[in-house]
């Protein structure tokens, strides 16, 4: 097709807006994981999603059995593992998208992510507890594979890289003076999930 006046094609700017609308699914994603929102993460995923990040397994499949040795999806897992911590942060950096074809993309997404884990003795600590809170920091990867189905780009498969890794005490040095007000906390009590 020809280009507009602007000199850009059809095929250019159908392209830019899919890279967008893939782009707001991976930052989604974040948010969701941060807020610990399960409808918001589960939004993300296509039916019959794939994952494979620190768990194997469906992505977002709400009916999938559960058991003491499985969770069911991810989305069960990471929320079960994400309560462990008392806050989380993920940074997403360079995120490349590439096209297979108009409804299939591979794309990968650089991330950091920080989880304050709750010491031992909180009844919400994970068994690999410390005596005392400590940060732990994650450098990786999402390597995505995302289709266009119904109109929507969502993700149908996950591999989660992990780059680097580093655990150390914490550091919160004038945390406690920040106006409670604009701490962030989890769905639904953070600001952002708030009405206007």
């Amino acid at each position: 097709m020809a280009p507009s006046e602007s000199g850009v094609t059809p095929e250019a700017l159908s392209e830019l807006l899919a890279k967008q609308a893939i782009t707001e699914v991976v930052f989604r994603y974040a948010r969701a994981i941060d807020r610990l929102d399960e409808t918001l993460l589960r939004s993300v995923f296509h039916p019959g999603s794939r994952h494979n990040h620190f768990y194997e397994g469906p992505s977002s499949d709400p009916e999938a059995p559960t058991s003491a040795e499985s969770p069911g999806d991810f989305v069960a897992f990471a929320l079960g593992v994400l309560a462990s911590f008392s806050r989380t942060h993920h940074q997403l950096g360079n995120t490349l998208i590439e096209f297979a074809d108009n409804e299939n993309a591979r794309v990968e997404s650089y991330f950091t992510a920080f989880h304050r884990m709750r010491p031992r003795g909180d009844p919400l600590a994970a068994e690999n507890a410390y005596d005392t809170e400590m940060d732990y920091f994650v450098g990786g990867r999402y390597i995505d594979r995302f289709a266009l189905r119904n109109g929507e780009w969502k993700i149908i498969e996950r591999v989660g890289m992990t780059d680097w890794t580093r655990v150390e005490p914490p550091a919160s040095q004038g945390f406690g003076e920040i106006d409670p007000r604009t701490v962030g906390h989890r769905a639904p009590d953070d600001f952002i999930c708030q009405s206007d």
